[in-house]
């Protein structure tokens, strides 16, 4: 019965650390949305094929209807203005919505 208590006591100890890091990752991430000037197929597969090649990029979504690209990001390695670059270096142009814009 002791050992089987150290068992589970070690794999706790052992797994803890990945349980913390996990959640504080998820705390570091921020989306932020764009309007930009993607107009077709191959502009949307431009994007969500080079964009999360920049540093910190953890997910790209595009809306062709829309012409909107959202993409969640760690703060600590990067923002919204390097984000609006990138895209900008693609060749199309975006503009950030915020609250206001959205009113």
């Amino acid at each position: 019965m002791k050992t089987l208590q150290k068992i589970i006591l070690t794999v706790l100890i052992a797994v803890f650390p990945v349980i913390v890091t996990g959640q504080d990752k998820s705390k570091t991430t921020e989306t932020v949305r764009y309007v930009t000037s993607i107009g077709c197929a191959n502009c949307v597969n431009k994007v969500m094929t080079n964009l999360p090649q920049e540093k910190g990029i953890k997910d790209v979504k595009c809306d062709l209807p829309s012409k909107t690209v959202t993409v969640t990001y760690q703060k600590d390695k990067n923002n919204p203005d390097e984000i609006k670059k990138a895209i900008e270096k693609l060749g199309y142009t975006a503009k950030q919505v915020t609250a206001e814009n959205k009113k």
